[in-house]
């Protein structure tokens, strides 16, 4: 038995096996291309299909969160459209004569950065946006499929363990009955913690290494959120996934 501590935002509690979620890492390439019209004409399209996507996404988390915690989803939608990012994405497509995804990606990167050197522990939480938004055009330009919520059933009844958690992938938790949700790391002010908090179910954030490093999928937790730990025990019984 080993327990692990972090910061609680409830003071619920559960017990249940762990599903260790891991998110796939996208490498996205430098190309140089001849035409940047063409690039900045593949953004802008990457753009509006984002807005569907939200949109659709909004509409779930009315359902789930209510109208009021949905709106974070407006956010997104107003980020993804925002005249700096925006700018900033063209500019380097036209200037360095990039495709779409590296100049998407590497905007993210920049933003990022700079919302999380800012002393402000709100604003520091964006860069979790910033690098949701940019996922979302990324996968959208690259052609990969958005993921939907049968993606995470093999979450379902089970408490979610992550390094941290996107606001899209909350809403795509809770459609399949999460039970819990578990950090390593993250903030409290973010707005994927925000979302989960409403959902009734502990969450604890700020785990540590520990949470990545001891816990599997199939482990058996005890999640105390009056207390901020998680007691993890052997593993109960097999899994498959």
């Amino acid at each position: 038995m080993k327990v692990l501590s972090g910061k609680s935002l409830n003071a619920l509690t559960v017990s249940g096996q762990a599903f260790k979620f891991e998110r796939k890492i996208t490498t996205v390439s430098c190309i140089h291309t001849p035409s940047a019209e063409d690039e900045a004409g593949r953004f802008a399209a990457a753009q509006q299909t984002a807005l569907e996507q939200l949109h659709e996404l909004r509409d779930t988390a009315v359902s789930k969160v209510g109208k009021q915690l949905a709106k974070i989803f407006d956010i997104h939608m107003f980020l993804t459209l925002d005249d700096d990012f925006s700018d900033a994405v063209r500019s380097i497509i036209s200037t360095q004569h990039v495709n779409a995804e590296y100049a998407v990606s590497l905007t993210s990167y920049n933003f990022s950065k700079i919302f999380a050197a800012m002393d402000d522990d709100y604003m520091k939480a964006r860069s979790a946006d910033i690098h949701d938004i940019s996922d979302r055009l990324v996968s959208i330009l690259s052609g990969r499929k958005q993921k939907s919520a049968k993606d995470f059933a093999t979450g379902a009844n089970k408490i979610i363990c992550t390094e941290d958690f996107l606001p899209s992938e909350i809403i795509q938790f809770c459609e399949n009955n999460a039970q819990g949700f578990l950090t390593a790391f993250g903030s409290s002010d973010s707005h994927s913690a925000i979302l989960a908090k409403s959902l009734d179910i502990p969450v604890i954030v700020g785990l540590g290494w520990d949470l990545l490093n001891d816990v599997r999928t199939g482990d058996s937790l005890t999640v105390d959120g009056r207390e901020g730990t998680v007691i993890l025990n052997e593993k109960s019984e097999s899994f498959v996934s």
